[in-house]
């Protein structure tokens, strides 16, 4: 354990200073353990004990308007302060509310995620929100989507979007499905036009790379066989996982490129789902983009073009029939059935092609080009069985 000197007053950003100087630390509760909170990491140092008490209190009094916290502290502690220790620290409030029984009366310790958490504490509290209902706890997962909703990173709100597609709890479902067309509306936009642009990049860069820096070392990110993440060393080696720090390390280096690879992997592992089941849906319910929509939300996304090229698209005309059919390949370039590059049309839309939409000589030829590259597809589509209409139907 890291010990970090306190932050005393004069060192901090005036703005925040002057915000925790107006506030009054909290009040004592049997449920609330302060001092046995992780400490909130501001320039190399941590908030003393009475400040954290003092941001206790702003938690406490402070509430949600339109999905933005209410609280200058917190926006002001954001701005200034390490987040992933604001974030654990949230999240260790949360759990001391709820392993002291979780009173209604203090779901502030909840809201706090809203305020200052990150996306860490959000792939652990959306699983809870969706199984709160069947414990009697309605009012607390409606509230869950609010803090979702004030997180609002991407990851938040595709966990948001996430429930209300698919829970079998219909009123949350409902609740969850009000707030994106409330987020969608202020955008401009319909819900599956937001639910496209709110796909985390989980810091991939344009090709779905990514560096985990040690100082002397790094560590190159790899989308290994069915979507695993692996690291790949400066020898070319592919391991599961970062290696443990060495003496000859930087220290804080390896400490945030560890932090950031063991989210990296939650939030790959939920976003893969949701985004595989999204293409299903896109392809049953004959989903279509604008040519340069799929390039820029499909093609060009570093984590679901990685989706995408274990599926076959379709161009379709303006009666909604298909002209041609592509993949996309390794170096996200398009390429048709017998393997020779194509381009996408002018005009005209793209959707995952359902196979009720090809003959079999198309079926078979992509099926062969599938076998080829050893693609296996995030779900049934060539295979897909196919229920017609009888004559008379």
């Amino acid at each position: 354990e890291e010990l970090l000197e306190d932050l005393p007053r004069e060192e901090m950003p005036p703005a925040l200073a002057e915000a925790l100087q107006a506030l009054k630390p909290i009040k004592a509760t049997a449920w609330l353990q302060s001092a046995s909170l992780p400490p909130i990491k501001v320039t190399g140092k941590k908030l003393a004990l009475a400040d954290v008490e003092r941001l206790l209190s702003a938690l406490k009094d402070a509430s949600f308007e339109n999905g933005v916290s209410s609280s200058a502290l917190a926006a002001l502690l954001k701005q200034h302060a390490d987040a992933t220790s604001l974030d654990t620290f949230a999240w260790k409030l949360f759990e001391q509310w709820l392993s002291m029984g979780a009173a209604s009366k203090d779901k502030w310790a909840l809201g706090a995620v809203g305020h200052i958490g990150g996306d860490a504490s959000v792939l652990k509290l959306t699983p809870m929100i969706r199984d709160w209902p069947g414990e009697s706890q309605h009012q607390r997962a409606v509230f869950g989507l609010e803090v979702l909703r004030a997180v609002g990173t991407d990851t938040a709100l595709m966990s948001l979007n996430g429930i209300a597609q698919k829970l079998k709890f219909q009123g949350l479902k409902e609740k969850a499905k009000v707030m994106m067309e409330g987020i969608a509306q202020a955008r401009g936009l319909t819900r599956e036009q937001l639910a496209d642009r709110i796909v985390p990049d989980c810091g991939l860069d344009e090709m779905g790379g990514r560096i985990f820096d040690f100082g002397p070392r790094q560590f190159k990110f790899v989308l290994g066989a069915e979507m695993k993440p692996l690291v790949r060393d400066a020898a070319g080696k592919v391991k599961p996982d970062l290696p443990s720090p060495n003496s000859s390390d930087d220290k804080d280096k390896a400490e945030a490129a560890i932090a950031a690879w063991k989210l990296l992997k939650k939030t790959l592992k939920e976003v893969l789902k949701i985004q595989a089941e999204r293409l299903e849906d896109a392809m049953i319910t004959g989903r279509r983009w604008v040519p340069q929509e799929f390039e820029m939300l499909l093609v060009k996304h570093p984590l679901i073009v990685n989706l995408a090229r274990q599926l076959v698209f379709g161009c379709y005309d303006g009666q909604g029939a298909v002209q041609s059919t592509f993949r996309i390949t390794e170096d996200q370039s398009l390429a048709d059935s017998n393997d020779d590059p194509c381009d996408l049309p002018g005009a005209g839309s793209i959707g995952v092609v359902h196979p009720a939409h090809l003959d079999e000589a198309a079926k078979s030829a992509w099926g062969q080009v599938l076998s080829d590259y050893e693609i296996i597809p995030p779900f049934q589509q060539l295979g897909r069985e196919i229920c017609r209409p009888e004559p008379g139907d």
